[in-house]
């Protein structure tokens, strides 16, 4: 493959999931998301609980009939889910390539043009992506891979659940246009509509339309969707996180008294996750920060300033992402306010972050003005 090798990750029954992993009791059950009331919808089915019919969108008075008593009904935890999704698309960031635009929950786009030759091809990756994942949260996801985002995105539909579906310039044709029209992503009712008044049931029967007629009844919409389903363009990844503004992590301890040496190694292995995910990112920092929280050992003491969290920082006059003067700054830090106290938690974050190629161009620029 010489074009652009895409990717598109799909968990599966993501929700519904995520509370059979947090739960191990709820292994192999009829697990459904939902408000408990009968006039309630279901908003996702385990698959456990599609082998029963039921399926998102299902009134759980019906669930409730279809699985004999069975249905297990989990009122939803966003945070559990967005704990779930950071670590997925993290593991892929930091594991495989930065290269990730996230689509929302639970799904994401991979550019993977310039690694899957190391894993020999792209099944190969995909099965590497869907192991690690599986190893890092318990979850199954499926997987598009082709030259477009349409057809990688369609892809991961196709066989689920823990399915690999690949797409090329070879079989989208036989994979895609024999499809229902009704089943490609961002075709509408409206369209829908007009689609029927034309006879069109599949995408071969658009594909086969005359030009004019697509421009004349579809307009624009119409003309791209033409382009996406012959799988011309359609193939940029828009991986940069403009939301990120800081990475951080922290360690809490068990024990009270820890020596320096433990102390340092702690925050050394901090503050090399740091520096892997800023590198996997591609990002620079200019602000690196120390937070400690000590404990109060005296017998009288201010419950305010118990367990107090603080916060120390140092900003570099350049950007950087290099592990040694990162962690060289932070261990200063320490050196600087440490006296032997039980500390209960010590965190590195860094902020002030900035994308390398960005970097880059703005120095090109600058030279050029001196």
């Amino acid at each position: 493959m010489n074009q652009k090798v895409i990717l598109h990750l799909d968990m599966d029954a993501f929700f519904a999931s995520c509370e059979q992993a947090h739960d191990k009791t709820l292994k192999n059950k009829p697990v459904v998301v939902a408000r408990n009331n009968d006039k309630s919808i279901i908003v996702a089915a385990s698959y456990d609980a599609r082998k029963y019919g039921i399926k998102a969108g299902t009134p759980i008075f019906e669930a409730k009939k279809l699985a004999y008593g069975e249905l297990i009904i989990k009122e939803g935890n966003r945070d559990l889910y967005e704990e779930y999704s950071e670590r997925i698309f993290n593991l892929i960031k930091e594991q495989f390539t930065y290269k990730v635009e996230i689509l929302g929950i639970d799904e994401c786009f991979i550019d993977a043009t310039n690694i899957w030759k190391k894993y020999g091809n792209v099944k190969n990756l995909s099965l590497a992506i869907q192991t690690a994942v599986y190893q890092e949260t318990g979850l199954t996801c499926s997987i598009g891979v082709s030259f477009t985002r349409l057809f990688a995105k369609m892809g991961s539909d196709m066989k689920k659940p823990n399915g690999i579906t690949i797409i090329t310039k070879e079989n989208y044709k036989t994979l895609i246009w024999n499809k229902p029209i009704k089943d490609v992503i961002g075709v509408g009712v409206s369209s829908l509509e007009k689609m029927e008044k034309l006879n069109v049931e599949t995408v071969n029967d658009f594909i086969k339309l005359d030009e004019k007629i697509i421009e004349n009844t579809f307009g624009l919409v119409g003309q791209k969707m033409f382009q996406k389903l012959n799988g011309i363009k359609n193939n940029e990844i828009a991986y940069w996180d403009t939301t990120m503004k800081s990475i951080s992590k922290e360690k809490t301890f068990e024990k009270r008294n820890m020596s320096i040496e433990e102390i340092e190694e702690v925050l050394f292995r901090l503050t090399e996750k740091v520096v892997i995910r800023m590198q996997n990112n591609n990002l620079l920092a200019k602000t690196v920060s120390l937070s400690i929280k000590f404990y109060n050992q005296e017998i009288n003491f201010d419950k305010k300033e118990h367990k107090k969290r603080k916060s120390y920082s140092e900003t570099f006059i350049e950007y950087t992402d290099s592990l040694e003067k990162i962690y060289s700054t932070v261990k200063t830090v320490l050196d600087d306010i440490y006296e032997g106290e039980s500390i209960s938690l010590i965190g590195i974050g860094v902020t002030n972050l900035l994308e390398k190629d960005k970097l880059v161009k703005q120095q090109t620029f600058e030279n050029i003005i001196i």
